[in-house]
């Protein structure tokens, strides 16, 4: 490479550096009435069709998801007429009809990155690994020796007694730093180059600009995927103490060791916000019903609200989405 050649690629390396970082500053003073810093929100209720996720004694969480994300987009659209909301799913199908699991996956983070999202939320429901109702515990509390000459052998003594579905709670997860690897390839094939940085300026043409097996182009995506990685950690952490504030039981944030697909195949921001366990009867009940589903709609969009201004977004026209101050639905 010639010496011109190298001072160009340094260039383009700076340039990408200040850009990237120039995204991460906090705006405390916006005007309001200001633009949304977000421009795409994408809502993932998880699960759908054949694929109904877990149970509790009367639901199921495919139901459940879907209920609050409509409910969360609308609240968005409300907030925030600028912004525009795509949902993977807004009935109780396989997302895009697919015929499997992994093809649903692929197709949402897929929508996703086309639809050029700046953020993904995705709505789950937990369990704490029994089904709902009645189950019972099975404790080992000692051996002993059964049989005579070689086949005398230990086998286990075990207590049992009926199991209660105590578990409950919210958590926020992100994908796991280590996997990263996965959201680099998800950043660099999105749009043919395109990536959204929440700032209102669209990154068209990098593609053309660079060689995307190219040292440059690598570096570039390294600096998303840190970005991407601290942006979802912040959502995800204003998400959490919403939840806190509204007096939920929190597991805080995490990040996940499995079923992190749409996380890591996402080319933006992305988190997965488990909402509460249907294994636990009260938890169910307070999912399902419109005051709990509201609240839980009302802590995700406060946040979101959060995370917009210190992006440098203003705040939302009217401010008239409901307010992390009002009476809290119960139970928790």
């Amino acid at each position: 490479m010639s010496m011109k050649k190298k001072r160009m690629a340094l260039l383009l390396l700076c340039g990408i550096c200040c850009f990237v970082s120039s995204f991460d500053s906090v705006t405390p003073h916006t005007p309001a009435g200001k633009k949304a810093r977000l421009r795409t929100v994408i809502i993932d209720p998880g699960h759908g069709g054949f694929d109904t996720g877990t149970k509790g004694l009367f639901s199921k969480e495919a139901d459940v998801a879907l209920a609050i994300s409509l409910k969360l987009g609308k609240a968005i659209e409300e907030a925030y007429p600028d912004v525009k909301v795509i949902y993977t799913r807004t009935t109780d199908i396989m997302p895009g009809n697919m015929p499997t699991l992994a093809a649903g996956l692929n197709y949402r983070a897929e929508l996703a990155n086309k639809s050029k999202g700046d953020l993904f939320i995705a709505i789950h429901c937990d369990n704490d690994g029994h089904p709902a109702g009645p189950f019972t515990v099975h404790k080992v509390i000692g051996h002993k020796y059964v049989g005579k000459g070689r086949r005398r052998h230990r086998v286990p003594i075990y207590e049992s007694y009926p199991g209660q579905h105590n578990r409950k709670g919210t958590t926020v997860f992100v994908w796991k730093a280590d996997r990263s690897g996965f959201k680099g390839q998800a950043i660099s094939e999105r749009g043919e180059g395109e990536v959204s940085d929440s700032s209102g300026e669209s990154q068209t043409g990098d593609s053309a600009a660079f060689d995307m097996n190219s040292p440059e182009a690598k570096m570039r995506t390294r600096l998303y995927e840190k970005k991407f990685f601290d942006n979802s950690t912040l959502f995800a952490s204003l998400v959490n103490e919403e939840f806190i504030k509204s007096g939920r039981v929190s597991e805080g944030v995490q990040q996940r060791d499995v079923g992190i697909r749409v996380l890591q195949a996402t080319g933006m921001p992305s988190v997965l916000i488990e909402t509460g366990f249907l294994s636990n009867v009260e938890e169910e009940k307070y999912l399902n019903s419109e005051e709990g589903q509201d609240e839980v709609t009302r802590n995700i969009l406060n946040a979101l609200k959060q995370y917009n201004t210190m992006l440098g977004g203003g705040a939302p026209q009217g401010d008239t989405s409901p307010d992390s101050s009002a009476t809290p639905a119960q139970p928790k």
